[in-house]
């Protein structure tokens, strides 16, 4: 039974004063009385599923950010899409929407931990004083992703621990060093960890756990090493430190440690690939395979037995026409398909030729060219030829396999995947996209996966390549994740030092992790930006279609700004208009 199941109480869906109300997004004065509530485990615990549903809305699109990566197109919001550089419509409005979400989280946490923590005080029972420590580290942890993804995409950001005495106090908030911050959620991570059940199950599935606390505190730990070694010239007043860096670098290395080894997790399917048809990869992103080992924290959705809101989106989003009258936003890109390699010799396969022949050798057309790859590419993506199940407008009933073919429209009488309004790249996506009878396309049951155990792998191996370079326990690693796309392993010369060994790391994340919202972090984190996409003033990278057809160029002419303004996100100026204290940051004066 999920989480989401429970209806948060009044106090805590109550209107906002005029000045918070997106700047802060503080609890209302309007609260349940307390002679009435905080009396009981089970309140403090319906006062925490109100956090988790907040932060599910702060994480809850986290694929839109692959938008903003090379692989992956989002239809009139991906990167670059008017020449040069320029925000893309959805980060634009975003801006406010997840600083408003994040804080939201914060706020709620802030209050429930308040009123717990006063609980915890006069409770004389251990028992029930044990379970109520468990309910706030609960909290603690998801303040503590609140926070990680307003420094990731703001740097130095209002930091408080405490609820908000008024207007007066919320509009007068300054900016705190990202350090600072880094430094207590951490702790906060770690008295999760400390007061964490290891595991859950039956009606706590979804429910923050030790693991789950010590993944990500390692993965901050991670981001902060990377930040110190590469350096964030855009966040104001932010040092490079070498030393700083390796020290990180072994602590996450430490915490991703403890996860893979101390608690027995497994890959999904114990990472073995399964059947082409329906390889174990793609069945991980099913809905009934959502609490298996490998999945230590994700959103809950409960699909529409449970009301409206509590249903995910995914289906919409990633699929088709012809699946639930979906709108297919988000779509691959050739660049994705060529990083998919050869499950015969374990390398890069020539780029793909793109044009419409369907004889073309190596042409994006010629189903050929798609022959003996990663295992991963077919549970991710359709390419011309490729057929998915019909799901009817309802959503609730399945009809026959339809073949996926680019620019065909409105043509599912004839057997084909309907395109209207659909993919503009020649590639659409698999994995997520529902194939069962259940719900309508915004209805859906699927939990969105925050940390996978895979994820933990790659980054243990990245912090470890970084303090003592490649070995034989993170090749090992490294190929059971490829192992699941039928692939061989590693061969010598991708792990001779750190750099090579680097590149397998990067090109894991890119195929294992797609459509999860992690690229755009990756690139931001390891100052890729100008490899990808070239030096200021240049001519940029040019998207195509399979037809060769050219999309949009990408940082076309782009000045210096206009990169800098990737690596970090604008202050929503609608909240320094509330609160002159707000600085902004450099890129975006």
């Amino acid at each position: 039974m999920k989480y989401i199941k429970y209806i948060l109480f009044a106090g805590l869906v109550g209107t906002m004063s005029s000045c918070v109300s997106d700047l802060l997004d503080r609890q209302p004065t309007t609260e349940v009385s307390s002679d009435l509530f905080w009396k009981s485990t089970d309140d403090a615990l319906s006062s925490t599923y109100g956090v988790y549903n907040a932060i599910r809305d702060l994480y809850a699109t986290d694929y839109y950010y692959d938008g903003q990566g090379e692989f992956q197109n989002t239809r009139g919001k991906s990167i670059g899409s008017i020449t040069g550089w320029s925000p893309a419509a959805w980060v634009t409005s975003g801006f406010s929407s997840m600083w408003n979400n994040a804080y939201k989280t914060i706020n709620r946490a802030n209050f429930t931990i308040q009123n717990i923590e006063r609980m915890i005080e006069i409770e004389g029972n251990a028992t029930t004083r044990t379970s109520l420590e468990r309910i706030n580290a609960e909290n603690y942890f998801l303040r503590a992703l609140a926070y990680f993804r307003l420094i990731e995409n703001w740097g130095d950001v209002p930091y408080y621990r405490h609820v908000l005495s008024g207007d007066a106090e919320a509009c007068s908030l300054e900016r705190i060093p990202i350090a600072t911050i880094k430094d207590d959620i951490l702790q906060d991570l770690q008295y999760a960890y400390e007061k964490l059940p290891a595991s859950v199950s039956g009606g706590e599935a979804g429910r923050a756990t030790q693991v789950a606390a010590l993944a990500f505190k390692g993965k901050i730990e991670l981001y902060w090493a990377s930040w110190k070694k590469n350096g964030w010239p855009e966040l104001k007043d932010f040092q490079q430190s070498t030393s700083e860096a390796q020290e990180y670098y072994k602590r996450a290395a430490a915490d991703f440690k403890k996860v893979i080894y101390d608690y027995d997790l497994k890959l999904f399917g114990n990472g073995d690939p399964g059947e082409y048809q329906t390889p174990n990869y793609w069945k991980l992103f099913q809905y009934d395979n959502e609490y298996c080992q490998e999945i230590i924290f994700s959103l809950q959705y409960g699909g529409p037995n449970l009301g409206d809101g509590q249903g995910e989106s995914l289906l919409r989003d990633f699929g088709t026409r012809s699946t639930a009258n979906a709108q297919c936003w988000i779509m691959p890109t050739n660049r994705l398909v060529n990083r998919y390699q050869s499950t015969i010799t374990g390398d890069f396969l020539p780029e793909l030729i793109l044009n419409n022949q369907e004889n073309q050798e190596n042409g994006a057309w010629n189903r050929k060219s798609y022959e003996n790859r990663d295992w991963r590419m077919r549970s991710t993506i359709l390419w011309n030829g490729e057929k998915m199940i019909k799901v009817a407008l309802d959503g609730m009933s399945i009809g026959d396999s339809l073949t996926w073919m680019f620019g065909v429209r409105g043509e599912e009488s004839k057997g084909f995947i309907n395109n209207d309004a659909s993919s503009q790249t020649g590639y659409i996506y698999r994995k997520w996209v529902r194939q069962v009878g259940i719900a309508e396309r915004t209805q859906g049951p699927q939990d969105f996966y925050l940390m996978r155990l895979a994820d933990v792998y790659l980054m243990y191996c990245e912090a470890v390549n970084e303090t003592d370079g490649p070995s034989q326990e993170l090749v090992g690693l490294i190929n059971q994740i490829r192992n699941r796309g039928n692939l061989p392993g590693l061969k010598e010369s991708k792990y001779a030092n750190k750099e090579e060994f680097f590149k397998a790391i990067e090109q894991e994340r890119i195929v294992e992790l797609a459509t999860e919202g992690h690229r755009p972090f990756d690139i931001r984190r390891w100052r890729k930006v100008n490899e990808i996409w070239g030096e200021p003033n240049s001519d940029g990278q040019t998207l195509y279609d399979t037809k060769g057809t050219r999309l949009r160029d990408e940082f076309k002419n782009a000045s210096e700004r206009d990169f800098q303004k990737y690596y970090i996100y604008q202050i929503p100026e609608g909240e320094r208009s509330r609160n002159p204290k707000l600085t902004q940051n450099t890129p975006w004066y």
